[in-house]
């Protein structure tokens, strides 16, 4: 497969996986902020989760409501909002779409048009609960069109890759975030919904609930780090996508043949003989910090081991380049 359809179903996975990760996000704590009128770090911790404080206080001196869910939903100049993300994995979609199933590619067409008519509608913040349950909706039917249409060839497995690597960046930010805001407020009334909420972001309440019963943080830090049979977990995503950088190779498993494949197998491997005493030892944060600095470095191998084209190897590759 060229590496430029490569890349491009690549990313084009992330930022679907990216999109409704953010979407979650935004339903959860629109409802959550119902329950919990006026406390502002609730707000702040969703901007922290999708890794854009920064961005944001160049914009906005407060996290208010209003403000952080404009900015998450329908800000242009964010490149992770919905709008953006949504945007760019549509754009990443046409560079491939001879690759892809047609469902798939009217699936993803379509949300672009929603999302886009959502954001220059009158009154698009208070409407937003529709486009935001839209955006979910419309992963899990893109998900499903690919799953029963698309051949298990290498723009299959490059595109799982994607999403599995997104998968893991969102949850662990996810549970380093509400972790910390967290960990010295057990006694709180609302220190259980709040890690209640945090499962939902990560649609696992049920399965959590149904494992351990009552909520308790670190169960669900545990819960969402190390559960190998939790499609959002840490371990679970690792393993699914070394085993689909593997397909991609033809590496037989414990082997390695490139620098990709041996920093995603290291980090998978490591987090298959990893016990939640071991993510406490450091600190839950530090421990995640670390995670996340390592699973940037995947994505980086990856990057320069499958996408970069060398100097000289044309504009194409350069195009997609441009969105991410």
């Amino acid at each position: 497969m060229l590496n430029r359809a490569a890349n491009a179903l690549y990313w084009m996975s992330r930022y679907l996986e990216r999109a409704e990760s953010t979407a979650r996000l935004i339903e959860v704590n629109l409802h959550l902020s119902l329950d919990l009128p006026g406390e502002e770090d609730t707000w702040k911790a969703v901007v922290e989760t999708t890794g854009d404080r920064e961005h944001f206080h160049r914009n906005y001196e407060v996290a208010q409501r209003k403000a952080v869910l404009g900015f998450l939903a329908f800000d242009s100049g964010n490149p992770n909002s919905v709008l953006e993300c949504v945007k760019a994995a549509r754009e990443n979609a046409r560079i491939v779409r001879e690759y892809l199933p047609t469902e798939a590619w009217e699936c993803i067409n379509t949300l672009n048009l929603q999302v886009r008519q959502a954001a220059t509608s009158a009154g698009a913040l208070t409407h937003l609960d529709e486009m935001v349950m839209g955006v979910i909706s419309a992963g899990r039917q893109m998900e499903g069109a690919l799953e029963a249409a698309f051949s298990r060839d290498e723009g299959w497995y490059f595109g799982q890759l994607g999403r599995q690597c997104e998968r893991a960046d969102q949850t662990s930010r996810l549970v380093d975030v509400n972790h910390r805001l967290l960990e010295n407020r057990h006694e709180e009334p609302s220190h259980a919904l709040r890690w209640e909420a945090v499962l939902k972001c990560a649609g696992g309440l049920q399965m959590y609930r149904r494992r351990h019963g009552a909520t308790e943080g670190a169960r669900v830090a545990e819960f969402l780090i190390l559960d190998g049979t939790f499609p959002r977990s840490l371990a679970f995503c690792l393993r699914e996508a070394e085993e689909s950088l593997r397909a991609v190779t033809g590496t037989p498993p414990g082997q390695f043949k490139n620098n990709p494949e041996k920093a995603l197998g290291k980090l998978a491997s490591e987090l298959r003989y990893t016990d939640f005493d071991d993510v406490l030892a450091p600190g839950v944060h530090r421990w995640l910090d670390n995670f996340q600095t390592r699973l940037n470095e995947v994505g980086e191998e990856i990057q320069r081991g499958y996408f970069d084209m060398p100097q000289g190897g044309g504009q194409a590759q350069e195009a997609v380049q441009q969105q991410q």
